[in-house]
C-alpha cells in the first residue's frame, strides 16, 4: 500500500513539473518575424522639382510570428491605417491593429491597439537617419490596459554603384517605455540590410535582439523579413 501511494506521488509530482515547463515562458527565446504591408496610394502631390510622391496612402498590415524555441505560431497581427507625408522630412501614420497572441503555451492574449507615428527622416551624401516616435494605446482583455511611448533612431548607410543604390545596410536602437507601468520596459538592437527591388517592392532582412526589463522571456533573438508591396 505504501509502495503504491509512493509510486502515485511521484506521477503526481512528475505531472505537476511537467505542466509547470508548458506553461512557464524560457528565460530565453528564438523567433521568426514577419511583417508585410500593402500601400495603397491616395492623393499624389508633387515636390518643389516637379516630382511626383504619395502625400496619402492607405494601409493594410498583415504580421506573424514565430518562437517559443520551436517555431509555433506566437503573435498574429492584422490591421490597417493611414500614412500623410508632411514634407520632405516628415510624416505621421495613425494604425489600427487586432493582436492575437501565445506567449507560452496554454496562454492566449488578445488585444486592440491603437499607435500613433511621428516619423523624421533625412537623407545626406553618405548616410541616412530615421527617428520614429510612437505612442501605443493598448486594449487589452483579461489584463489592464496600457499605454507606450516608443522611439527608433535608425542610421542606414546606402551601397551604390554608378550612382544607384543597391542596398543599404542599417543598424536601429529602439527604447520603449511603459506610462502605466511607470518604467523603460524593453530595449530593441536592429541590424538589417534594406533592399528596394523596384518601385511596388521594398523588402528588409534583418536579425533582432529585445531585451525586456519585466517578465518573460527576458531575452529574445528574432530573425525576420518585412515586405513593403505598392498595390498601384
Amino acid at each position: 500500500m505504501k509502495l503504491k501511494l509512493g509510486c502515485l506521488s511521484l506521477l503526481l509530482f512528475a505531472s505537476s513539473l511537467s505542466v509547470a515547463s508548458q506553461t512557464t515562458a524560457p528565460e530565453t527565446d528564438f523567433q521568426v518575424w514577419n511583417e508585410t504591408t500593402f500601400i495603397v496610394p491616395v492623393v499624389r502631390s508633387k515636390d518643389k522639382k516637379g516630382k511626383s510622391f504619395d502625400r496619402l496612402s492607405l494601409l493594410l498590415i498583415a504580421s506573424l510570428r514565430l518562437g517559443q524555441n520551436r517555431l509555433t505560431p506566437i503573435d498574429e497581427r492584422i490591421g490597417g491605417g493611414l500614412d500623410l507625408v508632411i514634407n520632405k522630412y516628415f510624416n505621421v501614420s495613425p494604425v489600427y491593429l487586432y493582436v492575437a497572441g501565445q506567449p507560452r503555451r496554454g496562454r492566449n492574449e488578445f488585444e486592440h491597439r491603437l499607435r500613433f507615428d511621428v516619423g523624421y527622416s533625412h537623407k545626406f551624401k553618405h548616410f541616412q537617419i530615421k527617428d520614429r516616435n510612437r505612442v501605443e494605446y493598448r486594449f487589452r482583455h483579461s489584463r489592464p490596459n496600457s499605454v507606450r511611448y516608443r522611439n527608433r533612431f535608425t542610421l542606414g548607410i546606402p551601397v551604390t554603384r554608378d550612382k544607384k543604390e543597391l542596398f543599404m545596410p542599417f543598424v536601429s536602437d529602439e527604447v520603449y517605455y511603459d506610462f502605466t507601468a511607470k518604467q523603460f520596459s524593453r530595449n530593441e538592437v536592429v541590424l538589417g540590410i534594406q533592399k528596394k527591388f523596384n518601385d511596388r517592392l521594398t523588402s528588409e532582412f534583418f536579425y533582432n535582439w529585445r531585451r525586456n526589463r519585466s517578465g518573460l522571456p527576458q531575452d529574445v533573438h528574432a530573425i525576420g523579413v518585412n515586405l513593403k508591396v505598392k498595390l498601384k
